[in-house]
């Protein structure tokens, strides 16, 4: 009879040497989100005026539009949708 903590297979995992593992880090170079997209990332609902405001602050007129969707308790994630420039308006 076999011990509580002994493995039933005898033979190496089959995915020994995966280069897919969670050990294996990317790059941050090569993972990017949309063009004109950006996250500014998951806040607590106190700071999404200033988020927003941040926001609207670094992107100016080009902001076409902005989510805020609650992901759990009392945080949410802010994305805000970029494009081009409004030409001609005041």
């Amino acid at each position: 009879m076999r011990d509580i903590d002994s493995s039933p297979h005898d033979e190496a995992c089959a995915n020994i040497g995966s280069h897919g593992t969670a050990n294996n880090s990317s790059p941050s170079r090569e993972i990017r989100s949309a063009p004109g997209k950006r996250t500014a990332g998951v806040v607590p609902l106190f700071l999404v005026k200033q988020v927003v405001a941040a926001e609207i602050g670094r992107f100016g007129r080009a902001v076409r539009e902005i989510h805020i969707v609650r992901t759990g308790c009392h945080y949410y994630a802010v994305t805000t949708v970029t494009g081009q420039e409004a030409v001609g308006h005041d």
